[in-house]
């Protein structure tokens, strides 16, 4: 198994490993806490539908040409792994695992099926990747896309960009809790973010009195 791949199924392992050990409660109150950037993500999916699928459907994917599902140039965060499992069913779980087992091709995401990403809910850099070609031909046929598109990208933030509280750290913070580590945890490892964490002082120094549990997690 390349390294990509075997980085891919820790973190989905990991995942797995405490979704099967929480209560009802904490995973009810996991879906309610996601349930807002499920509604964003069906706004950004309307959009491309809208704007760029058959675009994007005959420029890159029928022709296996495509530049945004490239061989390992995924970019996925561990609430991207973590929700899509959340959302998914036993089926579309192991899909999942059974993606990662194969080899992979060199002109390709490991992810990408014959009917589009096996993911339930692609990670968030995926749906907000187009080329820059299409991009130029999609907003200068209509404005409005490009307004809308400004938007949405904006509107992505809230769950995204931690100068605030935002559910992608939330995510992280919780299955930390429940002893999960991933090199896919940016918001507890990449040096950017935690900059940005900090100036929005959400990383102050402060006591230590031990790990949140994984219901204060939510609730902070």
């Amino acid at each position: 198994m390349r390294e990509y791949n075997r980085e891919q199924w820790q973190s989905f392992a990991a995942v797995k490993a405490a979704v099967d050990k929480m209560q009802d409660g904490e995973i009810a109150a996991l879906r309610s806490a996601v349930e807002p950037y499920i509604a964003f993500r069906r706004e950004l999916r309307a959009f491309h539908e809208r704007f760029f699928a058959p675009h994007c459907m005959a420029r890159c994917f029928e022709t296996a040409q495509s530049a945004c599902c490239g061989f390992e140039s995924i970019f996925t965060f561990f609430s991207d792994q973590a929700i899509t499992y959340l959302l998914s069913g036993p089926e579309e779980r192991d899909r999942i695992f059974q993606a990662l087992l194969h080899p992979s091709r060199s002109d390709r995401c490991v992810y990408l099926g014959p009917k589009g990403c096996v993911w339930v809910l692609p990670p968030i850099s995926c749906a907000f990747f187009y080329c820059d070609a299409v991009k130029e031909q999609v907003f200068a046929a209509d404005p409005q896309a490009a307004s809308i598109w400004r938007h949405l990208r904006e509107a992505e933030k809230a769950f995204t960009y931690p100068d605030r509280p935002v559910l992608f750290d939330t995510v992280e913070a919780l299955f930390r809790a429940h002893g999960v580590d991933s090199p896919h945890m940016y918001f507890h490892k990449s040096p950017g973010l935690l900059r940005i964490k900090r100036e929005a002082g959400l990383v102050a120094d402060r006591p230590r009195r031990g790990p949140l549990s994984a219901e204060e997690t939510i609730r902070s």
